[in-house]
């Protein structure tokens, strides 16, 4: 009888022990299908995220009151087209167009304060002044023209051959006439300088053994007066200029030439250059140390470009530069310093890069663009075959 009970018993433990481990071996089994639920469940989130709210949340569009199909150019956040006998602008910023009747013109340009246009030997600043009439250059024949913030230059050769540089206000007034006759006047426009307006201007000597190019800047508050006078650049065009709280910087096509602002405001003799030979500089960014440039490499007749690089040249005492190089997967149409950020526009995508080179966003366009300008730091402007449309990044 002892042995029956205790056999009773060893059964009774072992039954106990084996549902125990069946408890557990279950237990077990809920959490490992648990854990691969949820990384399933977290795989698929991510797709949908990449595949819908990714691409439809990058860029917003909405369509701008702009006409299709023109040549446009852009200048102080203003997008501007001649459409027939009429010169449209439209401020992306503020979402506002404006037009003005012209009738035939040669050549005009805009600034956010003012639109300038010329035929001929005549030149007019319409909508500053009611009922403005042309004005007419007596001894000259206007070549082309620069808006400013409250001056405008005009360039026009005179019967000679001698080409000069007109000064005017917004109330077409004169202030001063500036003569070259060292070189032929290749590329003009303004500059804010604080308080001050400079109007630059380069020049470049073909009669020399090797070509010549300089560069002057003039304070139009100052009655047009000089305020530098860079020394001779060789085999090189100067084409743009960019000014910062510490640098001037002359664009050629060949090099980025450096020179240090000082405290009263004139510049130092030259203190760098940064080679860009076979690239054309297409914007700029001043941080607090250093400057930034977008080049484009200059596309063979008839080719396509997809590479973008960023260059960035010290500020400081120490003299350094950096280049980074990115090839994109398709023909860019438009790059930009946007938010402290790289941003490529493609025929296929839109993409985003860090200063440092890490991709920030690739998706696909909801639109083909064949011009793409950017406007402030709000967004950028796209225009396809027949529409534009406001692109906000999100």
């Amino acid at each position: 009888m002892k042995q029956f009970w205790t056999r009773i018993r060893i059964y009774l433990r072992e039954s106990a022990e084996r549902k125990l481990m069946i408890g557990r071996m279950s237990v077990s089994r809920l959490t490992i299908f648990g854990v691969a639920a949820g990384i399933l469940l977290a795989a698929v989130l991510a797709l949908i995220y990449l595949t819908y709210g990714k691409r439809d949340t990058a860029l917003t569009y909405t369509r701008a009151d702009v006409r299709g199909g023109y040549s446009y150019r852009m200048h102080d956040n203003l997008l501007s087209y001649r459409a027939e006998n009429y010169l449209y602008t439209y401020d992306g910023e503020r979402n506002v167009s404006t037009f003005y009747e012209l009738g035939t013109i040669d050549g005009y340009d805009v600034s956010s304060s003012m639109a300038i246009a010329y035929s001929g030997s005549a030149f007019l600043i319409p909508g500053v002044q009611k009922n403005a009439q042309p004005r007419v250059l007596s001894d000259g024949t206007i070549l082309d023209v620069r808006a400013g913030t409250n001056y405008a230059a005009i360039l026009f050769e005179n019967p000679n051959g001698d080409r000069h540089i007109l000064i005017v206000t917004r109330a077409m007034e004169s202030v001063s006439t500036l003569s070259f006759r060292d070189g032929d006047v290749v590329a003009f426009d303004f500059v804010r300088s604080g308080a001050s307006e400079l109007l630059w201007v380069s020049t470049m000597d073909v009669k020399q053994f090797t070509e010549e190019s300089i560069v002057r800047l003039y304070d139009c508050r100052n009655g047009g007066a000089m305020v530098h006078y860079s020394s001779a650049f060789y085999n090189q065009s100067i084409y743009n200029v960019y000014l910062s709280d510490a640098c001037l910087f002359l664009i050629g096509t060949q090099a980025i030439i450096r020179y240090d602002r000082g405290e009263d405001g004139g510049f130092s003799a030259e203190r760098d250059r940064v080679r860009v030979y076979g690239s054309t500089i297409v914007d700029f960014s001043a941080g607090p140390e250093s400057a930034y440039f977008i080049a484009l490499p200059d596309a063979v007749e008839g080719g396509e470009n997809n590479l973008v690089r960023l260059i960035t040249v010290s500020e400081t005492d120490d003299l350094w530069s950096t280049v980074m190089q990115k090839y994109m997967p398709a023909p860019v149409v438009g790059a930009f310093l946007h938010q402290n950020r790289v941003c490529v526009f493609t025929r296929e995508n839109f993409l985003q890069f860090s200063f440092a080179g890490k991709k920030l966003l690739d998706v696909e366009q909801q639109y083909v663009p064949n011009a793409v300008f950017e406007y402030g730091d709000t967004g950028f402007l796209v225009l396809t075959d027949d529409a534009c449309y406001r692109a906000t990044v999100e």
